[in-house]
């Protein structure tokens, strides 16, 4: 008699149970779980993406821009335990039935036409590049990867695009870029951005990078001797770069787009010599015919490995053309430069109808 009226006494209670709402949050369906693999998916379409342009491969983005999802469960009282007191010939039974379960509903949104061009291949936005050094990001990484020329003087300016014939210029940049780290490291450095010229002035897009650096600093004389456009003032050497060509036709200040970024770290991709001696990608020549190690070059920034079985112990991973390429959990270099990639294309993105805040620095006219 004890196990009927448990049995009975457990079917009610199924029949007025509810999910909580902590188990629909937190449970497998829920909201970290969708969280961590839209994050992981989309590090992997991005990594995806950079082994692509390596291969001279058309890169393409399918953003999520949606997610909802729906917790139903359901409830009924059902024949199943046997009722004490009926006869044999006619058996009766009574028990319980429980389920639930989530229904998502993913939205993607393929990044083409008109959205490719102005996300992808507009040059990035001074107040963004200003915006990743204010919020702590080293100067040095994101200037080498988002900037292909400062105060006339390149770097691997080709590299923007497909894997270039020829070593392009990048050492003399290389070295004004460890000096600005070495500044910003002793907090001797200022960055703005302003407009110059009243003409056609929009306040959205600034197009002026500016520069400010003590003066009476061995790091400054060195740093100033390198930026032939530097000029002194109240102590200070001060750098003032229009965005494209000045008015001696030199560059001020050319930054990259988001593609010629992606275009850029791709260098970093190592592929398997098999490819290279088969022509699938495409190979750059020292003088003396050798080829040339992009590691050189963008070896401080980023290093995608790759490998025929999967890796055990990867940040980030993907398989293209049969074999693994991955970014290793214990490389924090390029596991930075990776994320500051994501976070130019997703700030490049960003449509926003108010202007940024933008720091200017006041330079007076030499």
């Amino acid at each position: 008699m004890k196990r009927f009226f448990f049995g009975l006494t457990f079917a009610l209670f199924l029949t007025g149970c509810h999910v909580p709402s902590r188990v629909a949050l937190r449970g497998d369906g829920g909201r970290s779980a969708y969280n961590q693999e839209i994050k992981t998916t989309g590090a992997e379409q991005m990594l995806l993406n950079l082994v692509r342009l390596r291969y001279c491969d058309t890169p393409y983005f399918l953003d999520v821009s949606s997610v909802t999802t729906q917790f139903t469960y359901g409830s009924q009282l059902s024949p199943l335990i046997t009722i004490p007191g009926f006869s044999k010939e006619n058996p009766a039974s009574l028990g319980g039935d429980f389920s639930w379960q989530n229904q998502p509903t993913i939205q993607y949104s393929p990044l083409e036409g008109r959205a490719f061009v102005t996300q992808l291949m507009r040059p990035i936005d001074l107040k963004i590049i200003q915006k990743l050094v204010l919020t702590g990001w080293d100067i040095n990484r994101v200037f080498r990867v988002t900037i292909q020329s400062l105060d006339d003087i390149p770097n691997a300016i080709h590299a923007s695009g497909p894997t270039p014939e020829y070593i392009p210029e990048y050492k003399k940049f290389f070295e004004v870029t460890d000096l600005l780290r070495r500044l910003q490291l002793k907090g001797k450095l200022l960055l703005g951005v302003g407009y110059k010229g009243e003409e056609g002035c929009n306040e959205h897009a600034p197009n002026t990078l500016q520069l400010r650096f003590p003066k009476n600093n061995e790091l400054s004389k060195d740093l100033a001797a390198l930026l032939q456009g530097s000029t002194t003032e109240n102590g200070n050497y001060s750098l003032n770069m229009v965005l494209g060509y000045d008015e001696e036709g030199e560059i001020g200040v050319m930054p990259r787009s988001v593609l010629g970024c992606m275009y850029y770290l791709s260098l970093g991709v190592q592929v398997p010599y098999r490819d290279i001696k088969q022509g699938v990608v495409s190979s750059t020549q020292n003088e003396d015919g050798s080829l040339f190690d992009w590691s050189q070059m963008v070896g401080e920034l980023i290093t995608v490995h790759c490998s025929y079985t999967r890796p055990k112990y990867a940040y980030i991973s993907v398989k293209y053309r049969n074999c693994w390429f991955y970014i290793a959990d214990n490389d924090i270099t390029s596991k930075r430069t990776f994320v500051l990639l994501q976070q130019i294309y997703n700030l490049q993105a960003e449509e926003t109808k108010q202007p940024l805040p933008l720091l200017t620095i006041p330079l007076g006219v030499s």
